[in-house]
């Protein structure tokens, strides 16, 4: 009996283990999310100086909000998992380019922020859509996501509706 007793411990401190720890599947997927997360951000803060539509800065004003609260969100969880992790706070390359491509366009920037956006909540969608199915996925991190896919499917369906100026 007491062997069965020690047995089902140790199942049960390597299966808690295993829940707290990040998979390479999750090591894959944080730092995209992050980025993604950023881009969204920093277009956004754009939006709010740059758009002269309402509806547009209405739109980045929910970004800002939205993306904030899931950036802490997935950093937390990540940071109670594994601490040493290091949560990108920066976009990638191709993401800066993008930044880059908005600051420069003037009178097209509605134009060409509706196009990111869509495109950008596009791929974060079908990232998270993939990352939750993943029987690889950290649990707790998982949730999070999982959680946020309304979320993210919202923001897309939004940026349907936002205007197109300037071109």
């Amino acid at each position: 009996m007491k062997k069965i007793l020690i047995l089902t411990a140790l199942v049960m401190s390597t299966n808690a283990s295993a829940a707290m720890m990040l998979t390479r599947t999750d090591q894959a997927f944080v730092p995209k999310a992050a980025m993604g997360n950023q881009f969204e951000i920093d277009a956004a803060q754009m939006a709010q100086t740059m758009s002269m539509d309402a509806k547009v800065k209405s739109y980045a004003a929910q970004m800002i909000t939205d993306h904030t609260k899931l950036g802490a969100q997935v950093k937390a969880t990540v940071m109670k998992v594994d601490p040493k992790m290091m949560v990108p706070t920066t976009v990638s390359p191709a993401q800066q380019k993008m930044l880059d491509a908005l600051k420069a366009s003037g009178k097209n920037f509605d134009s060409l922020y509706k196009k990111d956006m869509l495109a950008s909540h596009a791929a974060t969608y079908a990232l998270f859509r993939k990352y939750s199915g993943s029987s690889r996925a950290n649990s707790d991190l998982k949730t999070v996501i999982r959680g946020a896919l309304p979320t993210v499917k919202g923001h897309l369906d939004m940026a349907k509706g936002l205007p197109v100026m300037g071109m």
